[in-house]
């Protein structure tokens, strides 16, 4: 009976050593918000672009896929496609974050900075002026043709209404070009 009691007494021990001896976990509580702001790829070539805005730091390394770890704060050079980015800390603590780059054609792309510099104030980061909302691609290839009558055509008025924002015969032209096109992204 007294040798089942010290083999008791000895498992129960052991736990108590094991448990109590491990370090604590150095990466506990670590997890990241990236903020980062990219470009989208035209025309299918690689010439998109990630920069990291957040977290930065003489601490903190980055990499693409299986890439190798870098300190500069973005990427440059990207086709169109799907990414991680493993973002990495001094203690070797790593958090990721999933970014598409898109294929933008370049009709697209043209139309999409006149849309976002021109419409933004009434129909982007949420504003719905006219119930309609350009924050997204599909928002703007959905709208092609509210966009074209308003913008080109001014029917039923001209917009953008902001004073001395009317838009130029070369950015008419640019919307024209990729409606007559197709209205697509990848045109």
């Amino acid at each position: 009976m007294k040798l089942l009691l010290i083999t008791v007494f000895s498992v129960s021990l052991l736990i108590v050593s094991c448990t109590g001896k491990d370090a604590p976990n150095p990466c506990n509580g670590i997890q990241y918000t990236v903020d980062y702001f990219k470009t989208e790829a035209i025309g299918a070539a690689a010439n998109g672009s990630i920069t990291i805005n957040y977290p930065i730091g003489d601490t903190i390394s980055y990499k693409l896929n299986t890439g190798a770890y870098q300190s500069a704060n973005f990427f440059n050079n990207l086709a169109p496609g799907n990414y991680v980015l493993t973002i990495k800390n001094s203690r070797g603590c790593t958090d990721t974050a999933q970014i598409t780059i898109l294929n933008y054609g370049p009709k697209y792309a043209l139309v999409k900075q006149v849309v976002s510099g021109f419409c933004g104030p009434c129909h982007r980061n949420g504003g719905m002026s006219g119930g309609k909302n350009f924050d997204t691609d599909s928002g703007i290839i959905v709208n092609w043709s509210r966009i074209k009558a308003r913008a080109v055509d001014n029917i039923p008025t001209q917009m953008p209404q902001l004073p001395n924002a009317m838009l130029t015969p070369i950015d008419k032209q640019k919307i024209i070009d990729w409606v007559n096109a197709g209205h697509r992204q990848l045109d």
